[in-house]
C-alpha cells in the first residue's frame, strides 16, 4: 500500500486542479469529463515518476 502512496497524493492533486480548472472556465460536459478524467491520471504519474526518481538518488 505504501508504493502506491505518490500515485494516490498525485491523483488527488489531479482531481482538484481539474476541478478547480472546471469551475473557474465554467466548462461544461465534454471538456469538463475530459479534464476530470486525464488530470488525475496524468497527476499520479507525474507525482510517482518524480517519487521513484527522488528514491533512486539521481
Amino acid at each position: 500500500m505504501k508504493d502506491y502512496l505518490p500515485y494516490l497524493l498525485g491523483a488527488l492533486a489531479g482531481t482538484l486542479f481539474a476541478f478547480s480548472i472546471s469551475s473557474l472556465l465554467t466548462l461544461q460536459e465534454t471538456p469538463q469529463l475530459m479534464l476530470s478524467a486525464l488530470l488525475p491520471a496524468v497527476g499520479g504519474a507525474l507525482v510517482e515518476r518524480h517519487s521513484r526518481h527522488m528514491s533512486d538518488g539521481s
